[in-house]
């Protein structure tokens, strides 16, 4: 496995590899898992994952930051933590999924909390968005818990979602 972009405590954050497609598509083959990405809506199908997967690394390519696959630090792959362009207004956007497994054990708020870090430090900019469904209580805790400050509540795609903003520390 190649050097990590960025390692915490308990997290490494690499590049997707094209052998990695089974670990997203497994990730991401978990109804749970999909519960709040999808709302209901039918699972992704394999020609959806692999837009996705392929879309994680074409934004890694082109501007150093992507949705990372995240391992802990013997390799073993627990999910995926980073960034993407929110296209509705162009700005970065943090956003997680872990395996059903880990969750509930710290991983989000440890990936965000490093993930908010380094991009100030390998970006430059201003600030940081995330969002999550209104009602996904447990995601919305970790945006708070890493500092970011509620700016309102919007639909996206007919779903009401809680929008956050993070700003760049002095």
């Amino acid at each position: 496995m190649k050097t990590p972009v960025l390692v915490s405590e308990r997290l490494c954050f690499h590049p997707w590899e094209t052998e990695d497609f089974p670990l997203f598509a497994s990730l991401h083959g978990d109804p749970e898992v999909q519960h709040f990405l999808q709302m209901g809506d039918p699972p992704w199908d394999e020609a959806h994952l692999l837009a996705k997967f392929e879309g994680f690394r074409a934004d890694y390519a082109a501007h150093g930051w992507t949705k990372f696959k995240v391992t802990d630090r013997q390799g073993a792959f627990l999910g995926r933590a980073g960034f993407g362009c929110f296209p509705e207004t162009d700005e970065l956007e943090l956003g997680y999924s872990f395996k059903r497994a880990l969750w509930g054990q710290g991983y989000a708020a440890e990936a965000a909390r490093a993930l908010l870090d380094w991009i100030y430090t390998a970006k430059s900019v201003d600030h940081v968005i995330g969002f999550a469904v209104a009602e996904h209580a447990a995601s919305r805790r970790v945006l708070e818990k890493v500092g970011m400050s509620l700016t309102g509540i919007r639909d996206v795609d007919g779903i009401p979602n809680a929008f956050y903003r993070h700003d760049r520390p002095d």
